[in-house]
């Protein structure tokens, strides 16, 4: 009897607790709930769909997967119509071409699937737009609207619609991040209160998890809550959207009613592209930071590892793309190891969506190719005296491999007599949004005298860089510099570089070139070199960068996870390999030391 009271005293305090911590906010910022989910709720999707046909395959697959959590779902797209260009024909086409198939499909959950044209021209067109969706969310009588852009990538979108309603809130957003730092999101600060930013990174970088009361406003991705008589109230009972010349914003509506909006980042919901304020009204630009976010999500796999393309649905056919290009180059080598399948099909798709023709180099493998035996057979003598001014160690196998692969594009590139050059990439670059747009242009300039053009590169000496001295806007002449994750080179620049013969004195690739363009602090080194008249420029501020970065978490190197040859001995000769390191680890700080320049520096 007496354990029978103790159990039944526990349920109803462990209630009673349950009931105000969530009023009260005692376990997290949740707000009580008003709502009761029946079976008779509906949702509305509304989509904004402007004219930029390169986002609907990826968009559109995306609502094919969505499922509906309630007993009816309905889809509305309001496509902007308004110069008839052939992006705008193109859209139109691509959207009617999906709606007329999804309408004949089985695994639609729309209950209507309806197009309506906008042609946006009037002052007063965002509270008419505002006022369309609420007229058609009373005819519906639906229960939920969720408001977003086609611009947008969704992570899991069968599970979206199911998870906002979870979330219990009058007016939210999910917290979509950008791929390129943190210069757009679906929330943002309120201007007056700039102390706020600390909390909003915490937000953004999902360092606290939750939803949060949003202290400025919610934009791109709004959702609906309409259990809430001040939803209803001031969404759909609101006289004033029929005043002429009124102009009304979601979140400042909801401010001046004092309606409480949210972010929620507890589930990774997706992205959204960077936005900048030059490039607002820039369509190519606004083009280009949407394809970086396409190729930038397969960079975001767990352990540094790679994630499948985004989805494209095959219910629509685009019009061909324009042939790929080559920058005008003859050729784009990418040096890629025969074991790294997994970056050979990442980089492959990243072409395919860049639109670039590339030719797989097979890089020679320092781990299972580069013997004592290989060196024998090519004769390789290294440079008297070399040692690695960080690590203070000979050269490694996987160093070598690395030569040897760049060596023998070079070679290639004489043999073809490639005389509009070529660009030369490693299999770990990573592209800047505008890597098109500048090297098209810097590349279109025939009469730029270059042999080298660094795209990324590691600056070894800031101080003595000339930031301020550019060449076509893009360029400068570099210091001494480290890395060829990519470069471009002419067919004098090749010929250059193997008429000095390197592999009877060889050291790292990334030491050579800067001594063949008399960058280099060593001044014995270079004097084994005589015709160090490289004409040399780099990119500044970088157009490519690595991946990763040694001393990351979970950072793999190709290079230098290889054994180590003996102390240069015999007149050059190749000594006989001895393992002094199977994993080079090197303290950050040193590095960071040694090389006077950090990360973002780049």
């Amino acid at each position: 009897m007496t354990n029978s009271l103790i159990s039944i005293l526990l349920s109803v305090s462990f209630l009673f607790i349950s009931i105000y911590a969530k009023k009260y906010h005692l376990f997290g910022d949740e707000q009580l709930s008003t709502a009761t989910t029946t079976k008779d709720e509906r949702l509305l999707v509304d989509v904004d769909i402007y004219n930029r046909p390169y986002v609907l395959p990826y968009f559109l697959r995306q609502l094919e997967q969505f499922t509906c959590p309630c007993s009816q779902c309905y889809l509305d797209f309001h496509l902007y119509h308004v110069f008839n260009t052939t992006a705008e024909n193109d859209t139109s086409r691509l959207l009617n071409e999906w709606v007329s198939a999804m309408k004949k499909s089985t695994q639609s959950i729309f209950a209507s699937i309806t197009i309506h044209e906008w042609t946006a021209k009037s002052k007063d067109d965002q509270s008419n737009r505002l006022r369309d969706v609420m007229k058609r969310t009373s005819e519906l009588d639906v229960t939920y609207v969720a408001m977003f852009d086609s611009m947008i990538i969704l992570f899991e979108p069968e599970k979206l619609l199911s998870r906002l309603i979870s979330k219990d809130k009058p007016l939210m957003a999910p917290l979509l991040r950008s791929t390129k730092d943190m210069y757009t999101s679906t929330f943002y600060l309120n201007d007056q209160q700039p102390s706020g930013y600390n909390n909003y990174k915490q937000i953004y970088e999902r360092k606290k998890l939750g939803c949060f009361l949003v202290d400025g406003g919610i934009k791109d991705f709004y959702f609906f809550n309409f259990n809430y008589p001040q939803i209803r109230n001031v969404f759909l009972n609101n006289q004033t959207f029929d005043e002429p010349q009124q102009q009304y914003a979601i979140d400042l509506l909801a401010r001046q009613s004092s309606i409480p909006t949210y972010v929620c980042n507890r589930e990774l919901y997706g992205y959204i592209p960077a936005q900048f304020l030059e490039a607002l009204y820039d369509e190519a630009a606004i083009h280009d930071l949407y394809i970086h976010m396409i190729i930038e999500h397969q960079l975001n796999g767990p352990l540094q590892t790679y994630l499948p393309p985004i989805e494209r649905t095959s219910l629509i056919h685009m019009s061909p793309s324009k042939e790929k290009t080559k920058f005008g180059l003859d050729e784009i080598y990418v040096v890629n190891l025969l074991r790294r399948t997994d970056r050979r099909q990442h980089l492959q798709a990243t072409f395919d969506i860049l639109n670039i023709s590339v030719r797989f180099f097979d890089a020679v493998d320092g781990k299972e190719t580069v013997n004592q035996a290989y060196l024998e057979r090519l004769q390789i003598r290294l440079l008297p005296d070399y040692e690695d001014p960080y690590n203070r160690r000979p050269m490694n196998y996987g160093e070598l491999g690395c030569f040897f692969s760049h060596y023998f594009i070079w070679e290639d590139m004489i043999k073809n007599k490639y005389s509009n050059g070529v660009l030369i990439l490693e299999d770990d670059v990573r592209f800047d949004p505008y890597f098109k747009y500048k090297l098209e242009k810097i590349l279109s300039n025939r009469s730029l005298d270059w042999d080298i053009i660094y795209l990324g590169r590691k600056i070894m000496r800031a101080d003595e860089e000339n930031f301020n001295n550019t060449t076509e806007t893009f360029l400068i002449e570099p210091s001494y510099s480290h890395w060829t994750v990519g470069y471009a080179l002419s067919l004098r620049g090749a010929q250059m570089l193997v008429n000095e013969k390197p592999l009877q004195k060889i050291l790292p690739v990334d030491e050579y070139l800067p001594i063949m363009y008399d960058h280099h602090p060593n001044e014995s080194w270079k004097s084994h070199f005589s015709n160090r008249k490289l004409k040399a420029y780099a990119f500044h501020p970088a157009i490519i960068t690595p991946t990763h970065y040694f001393g990351e978490p979970n950072y793999i190197s190709d290079t230098e996870n290889t054994t180590i040859l003996g102390r240069n001995e015999n007149n050059g000769a190749v000594p006989s390999p001895t393992v002094l390191s199977v994993d080079v680890v090197i303290p950050q700080k040193q590095i960071d030391e040694n090389a006077a320049i950090k990360k973002d520096e780049l």
